[in-house]
């Protein structure tokens, strides 16, 4: 199996959607189940967000239409967002992003933060 992390900006997603410069695209080839690629995909979720608190997104990119994978990916907390093609690929993107991110403020009076 095979693992790689490396910045939104710096790889192939860059230009696939609006990246935020902190932005991560996790990678992993050759994982023997779906179960381990749920386990992976969360163990790095965790690393990811430890190792960079400014990280808003950590991405994973299916294949589209490969929903065994996509499924995978979100038992590990990620969620799907949408395709997008690059040269050579169909891809179905998810994301998995920290709570301060997701993180809502129903009192619409009051301005967040204060």
């Amino acid at each position: 199996m095979t693992v790689e992390v490396e910045r939104c900006s710096a790889g192939p997603l860059r230009d696939a959607y609006p990246i935020a410069a902190n932005d991560v695209e996790v990678r992993v080839t050759g994982a023997s189940t779906s179960e381990v690629l749920t386990n992976v995909l969360t163990t790095l979720v965790g690393e990811v967000l430890t190792a960079d608190p400014r990280c808003r997104r950590v991405v994973f990119a299916a294949p589209a239409g490969d929903h065994d994978t996509v499924s995978a990916a979100e038992a590990a907390g990620f969620r799907y967002v949408l395709d997008v093609d690059l040269p050579g690929a169909e891809l179905s993107l998810l994301v998995a992003e920290p709570t301060w991110v997701t993180r809502v403020d129903m009192d619409l009076d009051r301005v967040p933060g204060t």
